[in-house]
């Protein structure tokens, strides 16, 4: 359908308020609203720029953004604990190595520095030579990550430097007190053997002054410090083998690790990215549909629905109970809507019963007026005319008056009676009435049947309802009225059934509206109707019946009322908490149910 508006209505236009009222929407029977577009407000250059920025404040983007930052912190996250989980087994794989190669290489290279050591040489080779020849620079040259080789005395001191950085005789560089005294009680324990050699050894991690990560092996073993022909009975001394790596190879791995982790991380995020944010805005998907289906509703297009096919998901719910809400939302208003025409015509109607009586009155007056007040037979037919017009109205504005009480539903006094005693009393009124005609009262023969109910209501509606069968029911001596009274599974029951002409199915529907008779609509759709080859008496009568003229003597004027007693009955039963049925076959009779909730059962029973 043609919308009304070409852009999003101010919020002042979306307030309900009802209908007919100051800016208030006309809504159609489909529920569109046709109201007038508000005027465009002045300076757009704010709007173009909401517009170029409004999306950073949409929920798409800022669920693509909480992805984004959530898979970066995981990501993060995961590379920071693999750095620390492969970094560790790295080192600690690289460590084991250098201590393997320690061990081995002074081991290996023990032979020859005794050998250096105790030859007669001239000059004799000092041990500080032949450490540095037999052992430091073999371990050097067979792992890439040894960074120094000092030889220490039993004190941790300095006896053969690698460089000036640590002078003779000082403290070894990256001792630790706790390792150099387990060394030495390792020393202590173990056994004494009669050459040179390897004894015990610790190692352990330790920083540099700039925190670079440095491991440490101190390897005690025994080595001669003299040459046997300068020195034959000399013994084996115990010293230190300090060797020091800066772990190169770890440290060149690390890298290589780091930046894989690196391109990982990159990767992964922006394949997440390329995944994650279409899904996330399939997801929304909905709920955009969701907004414009909204927004035409908001200008009055109460037909649409969202109708999504979904598995349950929360999306799918919100949908769902979105379209009942709509569903509720045109029904309320269609209900509205029919109120209101409703309204109107029981407006009229009221109007127009209210104004025959008047105009009966007026017409009499004006008869008296105009010189007719001096014949008395005159003067006694207008005064009976205006008597009977205005006990008319007077039971039309009582029936009115009972219907407007019954509307705010005021509480029935209830209590306990026997509704078989009470349509007793209604049918002896009703035979007061019935002239010739039969008015029967039958039971089921079971005793009292006790219901909870206001008995001058309740006897107000059989008298309604038996009014209507003798006036619309045969008038001749075989014409009859017969009211059952009997138990149902869950109440009471009370049928009033007559032999009469009965109600056709255009007006079954609409029998318990105000104002409605059956009649008079029969008499609108003969002349309304198309009737080819009608007798022009029929059309006359038909006329005649319309506008108040009498009916021709071939025919019985048909009986009238205000069109309330039904409604009347109606809503006494419903505020009893019962219902009123009408079940009729057009030309064999008409029958009334009333059903009504059983009370108090503790009463004697009695034969009926």
């Amino acid at each position: 359908m043609p919308r009304a508006r070409q852009h999003p209505p101010s919020p002042e236009s979306h307030a309900l308020v009802p209908l007919g009222a100051p800016g208030s929407h006309e809504f159609s029977a489909r529920g569109a609203a046709v109201d007038r577009a508000p005027t465009r407000p002045s300076g757009t250059r704010p709007a173009v720029r909401r517009q170029l920025f409004r999306w950073r404040h949409t929920l798409r983007w800022r669920l693509a953004l909480t992805y984004v930052v959530v898979l970066a912190v995981l990501l993060a996250v995961l590379g920071l604990a693999l750095n620390i989980f492969i970094g560790r087994i790295i080192l600690q794989t690289d460590f084991d190595a250098f201590w393997n190669d320690v061990r081995s290489g002074i081991a290996t290279n023990q032979r020859n520095f005794d050998a250096q050591v105790r030859a007669c040489a001239t000059p004799p080779n000092s041990y500080q030579q032949a450490f540095q020849d037999a052992i430091a620079k073999p371990l050097t040259a067979s792992h890439a990550g040894i960074q120094a080789v000092y030889l220490l005395d039993h004190a941790a001191n300095v006896l053969t430097p690698t460089s000036d950085a640590v002078p003779l005789q000082s403290s070894g560089p990256y001792l630790l007190t706790n390792q150099v005294l387990l060394l030495r009680e390792a020393v202590r324990t173990a056994p004494r053997g009669t050459g040179t050699g390897y004894i015990a050894d610790v190692h352990y991690m330790t920083t540099d002054a700039q925190g670079q990560r440095i491991g440490v092996e101190l390897a005690a073993t025994h080595y001669y410090a003299a040459s046997r022909c300068a020195s034959p009975s000399a013994h084996a001394a115990v010293g230190i083998v300090e060797v020091i790596t800066t772990f190169p190879r770890y440290q060149a791995v690390m890298m290589r690790v780091r930046f894989l982790l690196v391109i990982a991380f990159l990767a992964v995020l922006g394949i997440g990215l390329l995944i994650g944010v279409p899904l996330t805005a399939a997801a929304l998907r909905p709920l955009s549909r969701m907004t414009a289906t909204a927004r035409s509703i908001a200008w009055g297009d109460l037909s649409q629905r969202m109708r999504l096919p979904h598995g349950g998901d929360e999306i799918g719910q919100l949908a769902d109970t979105f379209d009942e809400m709509i569903e509720r939302i045109d029904r309320a208003f269609a209900a509205q809507l029919a109120s209101e025409d409703r309204m109107r015509q029981f407006i009229a109607d009221a109007s127009h019963e209210l104004r025959t009586p008047l105009t009966a009155i007026r017409g009499g007056i004006d008869v008296l007026l105009h010189g007719a007040k001096s014949d008395p037979a005159t003067v006694d037919q207008v005064l009976l005319t205006t008597q009977r017009e205005s006990e008319r109205m007077s039971r039309l504005l009582g029936d009115l008056l009972t219907l407007a009480r019954l509307d705010v539903s005021p509480p029935m006094e209830l209590r306990p009676i026997d509704i078989i005693t009470l349509a007793g009393e209604a049918v002896d009124q009703a035979r007061l009435m019935a002239g010739e005609r039969q008015v029967i009262l039958e039971t089921d023969h079971q005793g009292r049947l006790i219901v909870n109910a206001e008995s001058d209501r309740l006897k107000q509606v059989l008298i309604i309802l038996l009014d209507n069968a003798l006036k619309y029911g045969r008038q001749g001596a075989d014409g009859w009225v017969r009211v059952y009274v009997a138990r149902a599974e869950r109440g009471a029951v009370v049928r009033v059934s007559d032999n009469g002409q009965g109600i056709s199915e255009e007006d079954l529907p609409r029998i318990f509206d105000r104002f409605y008779r059956a009649d008079r609509a029969a008499r609108q759709r003969r002349l309304t109707a198309p009737r080819a080859g009608a007798s022009p008496s029929g059309a006359t009568d038909a006329a005649n019946d319309l506008v108040g003229v009498p009916a021709s003597p071939r025919r019985t004027p048909p009986p009238t009322g205000s069109g309330l007693g039904l409604a009347i009955a109606w809503k006494i039963i419903q505020a009893h908490g019962g219902t009123l049925r009408v079940e009729s076959q057009f030309g064999v009779g008409t029958t009334f149910t009333i059903a009504l909730p059983l009370g108090d059962t503790s009463w004697p029973s009695r034969a009926s």
